[in-house]
């Protein structure tokens, strides 16, 4: 009995040792991190240089190597003469969408500082002035608070010299993607199986199978949804676009181009795009078709969207609950900014892949057990 306590002894302090270990080995961690934090970030910061334009090469890749394969059952290859031929398409709609269509918006733009922008100055001046708050003017107090407090100003230098940086950092980024992306995936799509290939010869043989299984199951998948969603913005801009011209709103191309773009993001799109054409619908409503009328057309454009292009385009590609979108939406919106709420549904798509996946071999080895188990 004296030995069984002490053997419980024994283990119940070896636990307690190598808890301790742990919790004093994390501390150590926590320490080095906070005291090497600049490393840390100029780590992560090199990784997400590396790490977001190489998956958008491979996002654009599910884009292009469709076309690629199909240009190579129709009899054009070798390889590189269909990825010149995609390139070359590409750059052709591109240059296409830049000389016809960047003047007209960028007329319908000036023309709307030239014509609207006065009579929108005129409206904050002078028909939301007044007494309609509690009997003040807000602009009044809003001047007067201005005036007197420095934590306008301060707030506003803050904001101004963060987006000075933003932006200059932004700038440089996206500059050594456009730089960086078009070779990359060039390279990548002409020796796209030697790559695979490549890969799969670093998995460890007995794992190969389940490895390209996975692989193919997200490039299925993510590629799916990426194709899908493109074509959905299309339909759905040239959607709003015919119906803001049919019920006479100025600017429908411009209005309608916007549709299209936000609608890359999920359920947030289509409020985000909402506002601004409301917002000019109330300032000109004695000249334009009304509020009510533009609220309408959007209501009309997501019941479009959700019952018509929905299906057709996407199907049921993703499965995936609204409320888990609209988290991953969140959460990776708040680590990676703007390119996490735009790639939070196709990253969603492919953690819902892998969880299946794992789901599915985990049930596979259960039912291995269980039969070897059972075998006489």
């Amino acid at each position: 009995m004296n030995n069984r306590n002490k053997f419980l002894s024994d283990e119940f302090l070896n636990k307690a040792i190598r808890v301790l270990v742990v919790i004093i080995l994390s501390l150590g961690v926590i320490l080095l991190a906070s005291q090497f934090s600049n490393i840390w970030i100029s780590i992560t910061s090199a990784i997400s240089r590396v790490a977001v334009p190489l998956a958008l090469v491979w996002l654009v890749s599910l884009v292009m190597f469709p076309l690629i394969k199909l240009l190579e059952r129709r009899g054009v290859g070798p390889r590189g003469l269909s990825v010149a031929v995609i390139f070359i398409s590409t750059i052709a709609v591109i240059f296409f969408i830049i000389y016809f269509l960047v003047p007209y918006i960028l007329t319908q733009v000036r023309l709307f500082f030239e014509t609207d922008w006065p009579a929108i100055q005129s409206y904050f001046a002078n028909d939301l002035r007044g007494d309609f708050i509690f009997g003040t003017d807000i602009f009044d107090a809003i001047e007067g608070f201005i005036n007197e407090s420095t934590i306008v100003e301060d707030t506003v230098g803050g904001i101004v010299d963060g987006l000075t940086t933003s932006l200059s950092s932004s700038l440089i980024n996206v500059i050594s993607i456009a730089v960086v992306l078009p070779v990359t995936l060039i390279y990548y799509l002409i020796d796209y199986e030697m790559i695979n290939d490549t890969l799969r010869s670093i998995i460890p043989k007995r794992y190969e199978k389940s490895a390209s299984d996975l692989g193919s199951r997200l490039n299925s998948t993510v590629g799916a949804y990426v194709r899908g969603q493109i074509l959905l913005m299309l339909a759905i801009g040239a959607a709003a676009t015919i119906l803001y011209r049919l019920i006479g709103l100025q600017y429908f191309f411009v209005f309608g181009i916007i549709v299209g773009i936000t609608n890359i993001i999920p359920y947030f799109g289509a409020i985000i795009a909402m506002i601004p054409v409301v917002a000019y619908a109330i300032i000109t409503a004695d000249t334009g078709p009304g509020p009510i009328a533009v609220v309408l057309v959007n209501v009309g454009l997501q019941m479009i969207e959700g019952n018509v292009f929905q299906p057709i385009i996407m199907g049921r590609q993703l499965e995936i609950h609204a409320i888990v979108i609209i988290m991953s939406i969140m959460f990776f919106g708040s680590l990676f900014g703007t390119l996490g709420v735009i790639f939070a549904a196709p990253i969603a798509a492919a953690l819902r892949v892998l969880f299946a996946f794992y789901r599915e071999k985990k049930s596979e080895r259960e039912a291995a057990s269980l039969a070897s188990g059972n075998s006489p």
